[in-house]
């Protein structure tokens, strides 16, 4: 009831103009698995402990909470969906965006709220003529649950995202996906921002240009964001959806912990709040201390790139992203354009606060521009 409620004070009105198709598929990766130096949780006392480690002021020049990395072969099924606009009928030509959600969510996050949402960015990608692909990372939505301890890790999930791509331009991903004959573009957010400029640091030919929403390069503030969730066992705080779950799984206590992280006061809805709170998806430990591995040097990376984050981030900016942005430049070196936007009056999820139509303007006028 509460669900449609929402929907209802928030998209009565609208009209929808595309259409989706909804599959898995199969994919089999090769990345390496950083072997944990600590043991698996036995409770929350133990992931307390290691956010201590992980967090105190000489964690960067202590010991290392992996002991080494082994190469491993894994196959998984990975949920996806790819949606056109309904007017269009030939959609291998229009150019493509695939979207990588991030840490807290899955692929819904590029639809919050539904099809008729003014949260949807799919919708507005649609009504920009795009095409779109997004999916759930591993271990998040309809995808395949892993080890959270040696398998749920960043190397791991940029695998994934290589050969989605590749299978996506060869036109392999699924028999409801045509082979595009446009531009393949890469759009983020948060942790899926990582994984997309790791991407085009590893493989630069994959993308014909990438938008990295909820994002800096500079990680002066993530402690902070480890130290808000406190690493609660997500089998124990939301025991109904993840009492099945290994320990390696931990998410945030509650909604206001879930406002600190992602949203700016006064400007989002408290009804998107609780939305968002009830459609959770916890992280594993792993993925996270592994996020500074991937390869972030996109030196031959000729294409367009945009960074954009909210005025008040927390987790990127420390909840000024002012002058923070930039500071990536030198990453990007023969990006043509590289350039920055602040988006005002908006916090870490930047799709989920009242200007996100705002967000998304600026998005697809950059990708207008640089088609």
């Amino acid at each position: 009831m509460h669900q449609s409620t929402f929907a209802l004070s928030l998209f009565v009105g609208a009209v929808v103009a595309f259409q989706c198709s909804s599959f898995n598929t199969t994919v089999s990766v090769s990345a390496p698995s950083y072997q944990p130096a600590f043991a698996p949780f036995a409770n929350h006392y133990q992931s307390v402990a290691l956010l201590n480690v992980v967090t105190a002021r000489d964690a960067s020049t202590g010991a290392s909470p992996f002991k080494g990395a082994i190469n491993v072969v894994e196959t998984f099924s990975i949920s996806a969906e790819y949606c056109t606009p309904t007017a269009n009928q030939h959609p291998a030509h229009l150019d493509v965006q695939i979207l990588t959600h991030g840490l807290g969510f899955d692929k819904s996050y590029w639809k919050f709220g539904g099809d008729s949402s003014q949260y949807n960015y799919v919708r507005a990608a649609t009504d920009a003529g795009y095409a779109t692909l997004s999916y759930d990372r591993i271990s998040n939505g309809g995808s395949t649950v892993v080890d959270p301890y040696t398998i749920q890790q960043a190397p791991m999930q940029l695998a994934v995202l290589e050969v989605i791509t590749s299978r996506f331009r060869n036109g392999t991903i699924h028999s409801s996906v045509p082979k595009p004959s446009g531009k393949v573009f890469h759009v983020g957010y948060s942790y899926g921002s990582i994984l997309s400029h790791a991407l085009v640091a590893s493989n630069p030919s994959l993308s014909d240009g990438i938008v990295l929403t909820g994002y800096s390069t500079n990680t002066t503030w993530v402690g902070e964001f480890l130290i808000s969730t406190n690493f609660h066992l997500a089998k124990e705080n939301e025991p109904q959806r993840f009492g099945n779950r290994s320990t390696g799984f931990v998410t945030w206590a509650d909604e206001l912990a879930n406002q600190y992280i992602f949203f700016s006061h006064p400007h989002f809805d408290p009804a998107v709040l609780a939305y968002a709170e009830t459609h959770t998806y916890p992280f594993s430990v792993s993925e996270v201390l592994t996020g500074g591995v991937v390869p972030y040097n996109a030196a031959n990376f000729t294409k367009p790139v945009l960074m954009i984050s909210g005025d008040a981030d927390l987790i990127f900016c420390g909840s000024d992203c002012h002058g923070i942005l930039e500071q990536a430049a030198p990453l990007f070196p023969a990006a043509k354009p590289f350039e920055t936007y602040v988006q005002p009056d908006t916090g870490h999820g930047m799709n989920l606060h009242y200007n996100a139509s705002g967000t998304y303007a600026v998005i697809l006028d950059f990708l207008k521009r640089n088609t």
